[in-house]
This record gives C-alpha cells, structure tokens and sequence, in this order.
C-alpha cells in the first residue's frame, strides 16, 4: 500500500466530505441549576420505542455551518432547550466507543453548563428540570447519559470547594446565606458560615450592593459578583467530597 487515494476515492471524499467518517461526533451538555435550594438538572424528553417517556441530556451532532468551536456546539445545544444565559460552560471529557449509540461507533465532549440560581424556572417544549439526588438524577436517563451526569457532577463537587464556582449558581444580587445553600445542593452538606465569610468576604471577589433582603430573621447585606476581581482560587474547603 502507498498511502494514496485512488481516483475514486478522492472523488468521493471531495462530493461528501463525511463519507468517510466511521465516527458520530456529538456534544452532550449536563446543566445544573439550583431551583428552592435543590440541584437540578436540565433534561429533554422524548418517546421511546415503547411508548414510555424517554430522559436524556441536550445533545446533538457538531454542524460546521454553524459552529466555530466545541463551545459554540454546546451553547447551541444549550440555547434549543433553555433560554436563560449560560452562567458557565466548560469542558469536562471526551468520551467515545462502539457501544454508546445504536448507529455505530460513538464520540461526545461532555461539558459541564451552569445557570444562575432561580425560585422557580420555566422550560422550553419537551424540557423539564429533575432532582438530582445522591448524586443521581430522580429519573433513569438513556444511553449512558446517567454516567456523563456523575463526571459533571463530579466535576462540579471538585471545583466548587477551591474556586469560585458556587457564584455561578447565584442570582444575580444574593446573601451569604445563599453561598451557603449551593454548597448545600452540590456537596450534600452545609459548611459553617464562618468559613463563608472567612472565603469570599475577605477579598474582592464580592461587592456590597448596599440593598439588604428582609425576612423573618434580621436584614441579610446582599451582595453582587466583582467581575473585575482576580480572587478565583481558594484553599481547599474540604479534604474530600465524600
């Protein structure tokens, strides 16, 4: 063998450039948001073969017409199914193999999306939001959608305990209270309160509005992202996220 294309080979490669793939080439997108201090996750729903509901994440093929980068795809995605601005988006894995789909040999970037933290939150058609518990979601998902959730999520319970993640699951004016409940969400326990004062009340990465939010207890000072501030990272919260 020379290595080289036949005539008939090029050809065709030149009419349908993807004739020779052997490959589907997808983004899936696991979405959390944090919903009466519950983590939730983003779903889509369909019919499956027999009837019953079908769960599976926002996913779909890459189109180069459309998408400049990976991170376009997944926005695109994102965008079919919810129309609230994507606080964070990265990516977390590449996974691929001869299982996954149906159709034949299968490769998806899994990206980990995050939105701002609501009391409540409307759906597109076809879309819903379920509970996440023990780190799974309340309902069965299909392919192999239920083990991207689990390296998102993962993903999610690592960065949140050294970085400024939880503020991306914040609305936009919030108290420290709030900090404290998407901790609660995510790790599945509360750190004290002095610890979130101690972390993101002793640099810059928080602005006092001035504004305060009235309740049963006293006044809470509600607080906004700095976005100029370069404090992102911090010391571990804790040693492990079991």
């Amino acid at each position: 063998m020379t290595g080289r294309h036949s005539n008939a080979e090029t050809k065709a490669e030149v009419e349908n450039p993807m004739s020779l793939s052997t490959a589907l080439i997808s983004v899936d997108v696991v979405t959390f948001q944090v919903i009466n201090g519950q983590l939730m996750l983003l779903v889509k729903e369909s019919q499956g073969t027999d009837g019953k509901p079908l769960y599976m994440l926002p996913a779909g093929r890459i189109e180069p017409r459309h998408d400049q980068s990976l991170d376009d795809a997944a926005e695109r995605q994102l965008r079919m199914y919810s129309q609230q601005t994507i606080s964070h988006l990265e990516q977390v894995e590449t996974l691929g193999s001869p299982d996954r789909d149906s159709r034949g040999w299968s490769l998806t970037v899994v990206y980990l999306a995050l939105l701002s933290s609501i009391k409540t939150s409307g759906t597109c058609q076809n879309t819903r939001w379920i509970k996440v518990t023990d780190g799974t979601p309340d309902m069965p998902l299909a392919y192999d959608h239920n083990k991207l959730v689990r390296k998102a999520l993962d993903r999610l319970k690592n960065k949140i305990q050294y970085s400024s993640l939880p503020v991306y699951l914040l609305p936009e004016e919030f108290t420290l209270s709030d900090i404290q409940t998407v901790f609660a969400a995510v790790l599945e326990k509360t750190p004290p309160m002095r610890s979130i004062r101690n972390r993101f009340l002793k640099e810059d990465l928080l602005i006092d509005t001035g504004h305060q939010r009235r309740g049963s207890n006293r006044p809470a000072a509600l607080y906004k992202v700095n976005k100029n501030s370069q404090t992102w990272l911090f010391d571990r919260l804790y040693l492990s996220t079991q």
